[in-house]
C-alpha cells in the first residue's frame, strides 16, 4: 500500500545498514503480520486493541497486515472491512461451521492451523509470519525486534521461533530493553514463524491445545519442539491487555502477565547490537561460566540472602518450583532453558536449575556433600564471561 508515503527507493535506502551497524533490514513485504479474531467478543473492542496498536507502529505500512478471522460474524465483517476499504489490511474469513459449538482449545488449534496454511499458501510468497493475540498491546520498537532476531533463528537451527514476549519480565526484576534470551518455553501471545516450520509442524498438527503441544517434551520427551528455543527479548515487546480469557488456568496466569513490563525504548533498530551471543554455542558457553560461578543454594527452602552479591544457583526437584514460585509470586508453570529459570529478586541473579538438567553437572561438588554455600570460582575452559550476555557475574546487575 502507499500509505506509509515513501517510495520504495527511499524505503530501501533508508533500511541499508550503515558502517559499524549490526542490523540487517529484511523484506518486510516477505513477513507477514496475522492478527487472530474470533467470533464470540461481545464487541470488537478486543481485536482493535491489538489492530490499533499495530498500526501505529511506524514500520508496520511496510508489511501486509492480515486479520485472520475464524468464521463468519457481521459485528467483526463491519469493522474489518471497513479497514480494508481504506487498504490498512487484507481480511481471510475461514470457513469454520459453527465456532462457537466447539470448545476454546479446539477452536484456536483449529484457527492457528488455518491461518498458517493460509498466509505460507499464499501466492505473495511469505517467508516469514507474525502471528498476533487479540487484546495485545505493543511496545514502540515491536517489529524492530523481531527484525533483529530473524537472522538468528534463520542461521541457527536449535531455534525454532521468536516470541515477543518475556513471561517473568516483570519491571521490579530491573531486566535490559536491548537484551535478548534464549526459552525452552513456547508462548503464543505474540510469535514470529518460518515458513519451513509450518511444512515441518502441519502432518501433526494436533486438534486441541495447540499451545500445550508447542510446549511438550520439556521433560525430555519427544515432542514438535524436538529440544529448540525461542528467542525472546529481556523486556516484553507485548502486553495483554484487557480480558482475552478462556479458562480458569489462564484467569490465574492472568495475574502474572498484568506485571509484565512493557518496553518504552524510542526505536533505534541498531541498540540491539550484536546477536551472535544467542546463538546456541556462544549462549550455552557463557551460561556454562555463570552457572560455573554461581553460589549454590541448598534447595528451593533456602532463604535468599539479599544483603550478599549473587549470582545463586537453586536445584530444585519437581514440586519444589511450585512452593518457590509461591514464596516470590511466579506463576506456577516453568518459564526455563533446557531446565534453567532464570529470575532476579532485589537485583540478585538467580538461577533456578532442575535436578535432572545438564547445568548440575557443572557442579560436581554439590553431590558430594560439600558445603552447599560455597562460592566456587573454577577456571573455565571457555575462557572470560561474554560481555554480550545479559548477565554480570560477581555482582548485582545493573
Amino acid at each position: 500500500g502507499s500509505g506509509h508515503g515513501l517510495s520504495a527507493g527511499a524505503r530501501m535506502k533508508e533500511a541499508e545498514p550503515k558502517e559499524g551497524e549490526y542490523y540487517r533490514p529484511w523484506d518486510a513485504k516477505k513477513v507477514a503480520l496475522v492478527v487472530m479474531a474470533y467470533c464470540d467478543h461481545e464487541t470488537t473492542h478486543e481485536l482493535a486493541k491489538t489492530v490499533d496498536s499495530l498500526r501505529g507502529l511506524g514500520k508496520a505500512a511496510m508489511h501486509d497486515i492480515f486479520v485472520s478471522q475464524e468464521g463468519a460474524d457481521s459485528r467483526l465483517n463491519t469493522y474489518v472491512v471497513g479497514l480494508q476499504s481504506k487498504g490498512v489490511l487484507k481480511h481471510i474469513v475461514h470457513d469454520t461451521v459453527n465456532p462457537r459449538g466447539m470448545h476454546m482449545r479446539e477452536r484456536t488449534a483449529l484457527h492457528q492451523h488455518k491461518a498458517m496454511e493460509g498466509i505460507f499458501n499464499d501466492p505473495q510468497g511469505y517467508t516469514h509470519a507474525i502471528f498476533f493475540e487479540d487484546s495485545v498491546e505493543l511496545a514502540p520498537d515491536t517489529l524492530d525486534f523481531f527484525a533483529a532476531a530473524t537472522p538468528i533463528m534463520d542461521k541457527d537451527p536449535s531455534v525454532w521461533c521468536v516470541s515477543g514476549s518475556n513471561e517473568l519480565g516483570y519491571g521490579e526484576m530491573d531486566w535490559e530493553e536491548t537484551k535478548m534470551m534464549r526459552t525452552s518455553h513456547f508462548s503464543g501471545i505474540v510469535w514470529m514463524a518460518r515458513k519451513e516450520l509450518w511444512e515441518e509442524l502441519k502432518p501433526a498438527w494436533p486438534s486441541s491445545s495447540w499451545i500445550e503441544w508447542m510446549n511438550e517434551g520439556k521433560d525430555g520427551g519427544a515432542s514438535a519442539r524436538d529440544g529448540r528455543s525461542c528467542i525472546i527479548p529481556e523486556v516484553s515487546r507485548v502486553k495483554r491487555v484487557g480480558n482475552a480469557v478462556y479458562s480458569a488456568e489462564e484467569a490465574k496466569y492472568e495475574q502474572y502477565l498484568s506485571r509484565v513490563k512493557l518496553a518504552t525504548a524510542p526505536v533505534d533498530h541498531n541498540m540491539f547490537g550484536d546477536l551472535s551471543y544467542l546463538i546456541k554455542q556462544n549462549y550455552d558457553n557463557a551460561l556454562a561460566v555463570q552457572v560455573k560461578k554461581a553460589r549454590i543454594l541448598g534447595s528451593t527452602r533456602s532463604e535468599v540472602p539479599f544483603n550478599s552479591y549473587g549470582p545463586f544457583l537453586i536445584p530444585y526437584k519437581g514440586s519444589d518450583y511450585a512452593m518457590f514460585a509461591r514464596k516470590y509470586h511466579l506463576p506456577n508453570e516453568i518459564v526455563d532453558y533446557e531446565g534453567l529459570t532464570v529470575i532476579k529478586l532485589q537485583s540478585n541473579l538467580i538461577y533456578l536449575v532442575s535436578e535432572d538438567s545438564q547445568w548440575l553437572l557443572l557442579r560436581p561438588e554439590r553431590t558430594k556433600g560439600s558445603h552447599p554455600d560455597r562460592n566456587l570460582h573454577g577456571a573455565h575452559p571457555h575462557g572470560p564471561h561474554d560481555p554480550h550476555f545479559g548477565f554480570q557475574a560477581g555482582g548485582p546487575h545493573h
